[in-house]
């Protein structure tokens, strides 16, 4: 492994834990402690401390199970994963109600890609102005903006994908995913929590690519299929 490679990969570690240690203090502190009972109070200064604290020692415990992806984007996907599941153990450990925690953090993933615009800031929305002129037609734009992603972060090897148009809808067929090998490693509790935060992303994420976009799926590797049929295509 290069020089380069060691330090990129130091650097997506402070980076990505970082950026979540932030958010988790804002998504938590305008929350109920208890989903939707504001009599039962909402998350305090110390609260949101003791979590993180219990962040930083989940992850220690989880580096084991890590797989030190020479990709770049590889690693920086599962990385991510490993943070989301010792988040959601945090909370859990400090009596939050799993199916709560499971929801706060997919709120947290979302977050995290409203802040930090992109998969490299700055650079990801001068990029996406860019094409969007250059690229006049919506669905062709958000062809381009699949075929982006498959080359960064979700590349091979980690990811096997297919990706292919059928008359106005994207076909991206996934049957490998290192985040999903990540969780894979773990009970049935894990992965739950990987199908309803991971696996639910892109429904959100294809309104964001262009205007009107939409997402279906109804096979994906959590669920214990072959594959993730993921379908993206623009409401009439």
């Amino acid at each position: 492994m290069t020089l380069f490679k060691l330090l990129s990969k130091k650097i997506i570690r402070r980076k990505a834990w970082g950026v979540h240690k932030e958010v988790i203090v804002q998504i938590l502190t305008p929350r109920c402690r208890q989903d939707g009972i504001p009599e039962n109070g909402r998350f305090t200064p110390k609260e949101m401390e003791q979590i993180i604290s219990r962040v930083e020692s989940n992850i220690q415990e989880l580096l084991p199970f890590f797989k030190d992806h020479d990709n770049i984007g590889n690693y920086m996907n599962e990385y991510a994963g490993l943070i989301h599941l010792a988040i959601y153990r945090a909370m859990v450990k400090e009596k939050i109600d799993p199916s709560y925690a499971t929801n706060l953090v997919a709120d947290l993933i979302w977050q995290v890609r409203v802040n930090m615009k992109g998969v490299v800031p700055i650079f990801d929305p001068l990029r996406l102005k860019l094409a969007k002129l250059r690229t006049k037609d919506p669905l062709a734009y958000l062809g381009k903006r699949l075929k982006d992603a498959l080359k960064f972060p979700y590349s091979e090897p980690g990811y096997k994908t297919k990706l292919y148009k059928d008359r106005n809808v994207y076909h991206m067929d996934i049957y490998s995913c290192p985040v999903y090998d990540f969780y894979a490693q773990f009970g049935e509790e894990e992965m739950t929590f990987f199908r309803r935060t991971w696996c639910t992303y892109d429904y959100t994420v294809a309104e964001h690519l262009v205007e009107g976009g939409k997402y279906q799926r109804e096979h994906t590797l959590s669920n214990g299929d072959e594959v993730c049929d993921m379908r993206y295509f623009i409401s009439e």
